[in-house]
């Protein structure tokens, strides 16, 4: 059965706004030369599609979908049989400014393992809510929109790269023994990509692309974060034995990048946050 709810739209611009959303048993097949207004998520829930846009053209299977920038040219149809699909158009305010930093490209087909539902469960849920019309003020449904593309960003994977939780599992050892041993200072570069059976070059790679920073510096905001946890609830511990405590050989190199990094020296974040 089709299902399509337009939500009412508050009188404010949300920062991400549901416009529409709803599944369709037979899809038609659409050409839309200017493209559509606003961003444009297409999922295949059965059967098969093919799109085309920006000059490329897709298969749209079971657990795939593609997300379409405002205005982007594209036209699509049903390949052989049926083609059961979902979908989901919004804009807001912030819309995209959220989508540009998850680094999306106009045209972005995402797809995810056959036994991960999230996506596709989470898409239902918010289609009962809008169906509902609980959500007098939009809030809860633009809440859920940046849950949703969340999910796109953690659980499926682009063309171009696995998804993030994949990438994340690859380092996840590394992590947890960073997690431990933060606070011995003669941790390194080559100590931390012997963890993971790779060269550092190729460690750093996986940082910028997971944390937008070099492991190294991972490491020192680690420390640094340790150190905000331990600074208000220790009063008995001077500034120096908590920089040793997280790493930190030199006291004055401890307040120096604590300084950098919050804005404030250790002994202003104690005062500030003391219990």
């Amino acid at each position: 059965m089709n299902r399509r709810v337009v939500p009412a739209f508050p009188a404010e611009l949300l920062p991400l706004q549901l416009e529409t959303i709803g599944i369709l048993t037979e899809q038609d097949a659409w050409n839309r030369m200017n493209g559509y207004p606003y961003f444009h998520w297409l999922q295949t829930l059965e059967g098969e599609g093919q799109l085309w846009a920006n000059d490329r053209s897709w298969k749209m299977e079971k657990h795939s979908g593609i997300l379409l920038a405002p205005g982007m040219p594209h036209r699509y149809e049903a390949a052989g049989g049926g083609w059961h699909t979902a979908y989901i158009t919004f804009h807001g305010s912030m819309a995209d400014s959220i989508v540009q930093a998850f680094g999306w490209n106009n045209a972005e087909r995402f797809h995810w393992e056959e036994n991960n539902n999230r996506i596709s469960d989470y898409l239902i849920t918010m289609l009962n809510l809008a169906e509902s019309g609980s959500d007098s003020t939009g809030w809860q449904l633009s809440a859920d929109l940046y849950q949703f593309l969340t999910l796109l960003r953690t659980n499926a994977r682009t063309d171009n790269r696995h998804s993030f939780s994949k990438r994340l599992e690859r380092v996840q050892v590394l992590l947890n023994w960073l997690e431990q041993e933060f606070a011995n200072p003669e941790i390194g570069l080559p100590h931390m990509a012997e963890q993971l059976g790779i060269g550092v070059r190729q460690l750093n790679e996986k940082f910028r692309e997971l944390f937008g920073q070099t492991a190294y510096s991972y490491l020192i905001q680690l420390r640094i974060r340790k150190a905000k946890e331990w600074l208000p609830y220790r009063p008995d511990w001077t500034i120096r034995r908590i920089g040793e405590a997280v790493g930190f050989r030199d006291p004055s190199h401890f307040v120096s990048t604590f300084r950098q990094k919050e804005g404030m020296t250790p002994e202003t974040y104690r005062k500030l946050y003391k219990e």
